[in-house]
């Protein structure tokens, strides 16, 4: 009874590991086709095409273009790590998970299909209003709130000073963001690395551009 249940549990584990394959498959597919297509432009024919399966297939992963597009936004957007940080690191100081951060933007800012990704998101967000409520839902607000939520517990335990939680986390966004868009996508060149300029970013969010007193206790 044992070893038929246990084989049943393989076969089953199986299955699910094909399922969870044949899906990012598809997403990646997917993605590489919205990249060159855009959304409107795509049919979920060319991404069956692209990732060399039936159409039939992707509705069975996929409700709608919307829903695997939605997919490709998740899968590729940095805020899946960015939340399992905010919650693996939800009891160190606001210096080392801001730090932490900055190190995986880094990454981002340094990966091309990453960049590709945004890209992608920005343009098709500008165009269409449908694309740009899926890119605030999937991407932009669940990372604010994850930082928002690591951002009041700090604020709870009195090592951040009063304030409104959900305008700090935007503007740490809107600051590492607003770099790697300006330095990676727009190409203005910087006088410093992306990994300095970020780092940097850190020192101003944290402590601030005036000189202040030595000894001075910092995050």
């Amino acid at each position: 009874m044992k070893m038929g249940r246990r084989k049943r549990e393989k076969k089953s584990n199986f299955r699910e590991q094909q399922r969870e394959e044949t899906r990012r498959h598809i997403v990646e597919a997917a993605f590489r086709v919205f990249a060159r297509r855009g959304f409107r432009g795509t049919t979920n024919r060319e991404i069956a095409q692209e990732a060399g399966i039936s159409p039939g297939l992707i509705y069975w992963y996929f409700h709608s273009k919307e829903d695997l597009f939605r997919a490709v936004v998740e899968t590729k957007s940095f805020i899946l790590p960015l939340r399992q940080i905010a919650r693996a690191m939800r009891d160190t100081t606001p210096g080392e998970f801001l730090a932490r951060t900055v190190e995986l933007a880094t990454a981002m800012a340094r990966d091309p299909k990453v960049l590709t990704a945004i890209q992608l998101l920005l343009a098709e967000a500008m165009r269409d209003k449908r694309v740009r409520r899926i890119f605030v839902a999937r991407a932009i607000r669940p990372g604010l709130q994850a930082v928002t939520a690591y951002l009041a517990d700090q604020q709870a335990a009195g090592h951040l000073r009063r304030g409104n939680v959900w305008v700090m986390a935007q503007l740490w966004m809107g600051l590492l963001l607003s770099q790697i868009f300006l330095v990676c996508l727009f190409r203005i060149r910087a006088p410093v690395s992306i990994d300095r300029l970020l780092a940097e970013a850190l020192e101003i969010y944290l402590h601030g551009i005036l000189a202040r007193a030595s000894g001075e206790e910092r995050l």
